[in-house]
């Protein structure tokens, strides 16, 4: 092994007197004997140390590309300014606008999406059908349902609720979305306060403890609690045509 490169300026007397192996004198070596390195060489665990640390970034882009790929989806470019990335998210609403289907409107507050198309004769005024359904906050936070098999409403599995149209069984606004559905047919309902659940002594009531408190809390919402006044807040009622009565 070569040391001279490595050993402090000295004679070559003194350097052979500090290399005797008295009872192993190497221990006792001055401690800059071992850190000092060679000028312009340097051990090849640190060269290859180096040049590990510097493919580092280049294999983690490598990998995020690979990836991406695999999963179907350009690497996303981050936006630049405030203004470009309220207009992507703009049009990514729209896109998922879009993906729900077209919204029907049928004035006075009410609209609609046809989440399923259903078969058979549609339904018309004074017509008996049996539905299930679940209603939500605009926002999309549940409140209560039937026939869905929610965990708060137990094994409700397939119950149905019986409407006549026409009778107020259910908000006016559903009634008046109804109207044209096949059966097995979906549709989510957005109606306001006036022509939601007021309409209708607030049926059809959720049967359970929890739907009765949300619920609850959303009559407060419109109503207000003494020191604030009510808000307009609409409501989402999506509601299943399972069967039509024969008349």
């Amino acid at each position: 092994m070569e040391l001279s490169c490595c050993l402090p300026s000295t004679s070559p007397a003194r350097a052979a007197s500090l290399l005797v192996p008295v009872r192993w004198q190497w221990q006792r070596l001055p401690e800059a004997v071992f850190l000092r390195r060679c000028s312009g060489r340097r051990s090849r665990s640190e060269a290859t140390e180096q040049a590990e640390v510097g493919r580092r970034p280049l294999a983690a882009f490598a990998a995020a590309a690979i990836t991406a790929v695999l999963n179907g989806r350009p690497a996303r470019a981050s936006c630049s300014n405030l203004e470009e990335c309220r207009e992507r998210g703009q049009l990514r609403f729209e896109e998922l606008e879009k993906q729900k289907g077209p919204l029907i409107s049928l004035g006075k507050g009410i609209q609609y999406r046809e989440a399923r198309v259903g078969l058979g004769a549609p339904i018309g005024r004074d017509d008996v059908v049996d539905i299930s359904y679940e209603v939500r906050k605009t926002n999309g936070d549940y409140i209560y349902s039937l026939g869905r098999g929610r965990v708060d409403a137990g094994n409700d599995f397939g119950e149905t609720y019986r409407v006549h149209l026409g009778q107020h069984d259910v908000p006016e606004a559903v009634e008046m979305a109804m109207e044209g559905m096949r059966e097995g047919g979906v549709r989510t309902v957005e109606m306001t306060p006036q022509l939601g659940f007021a309409s209708s002594d607030w049926n059809p009531q959720p049967k359970n403890f929890s739907g009765r408190q949300r619920m609850e809390r959303y009559r407060q919402l419109l109503t207000g609690n003494g020191l604030q006044g009510g808000y307009n807040a609409a409501i989402l009622f999506e509601v299943e045509a399972v069967r039509l009565r024969p008349k």
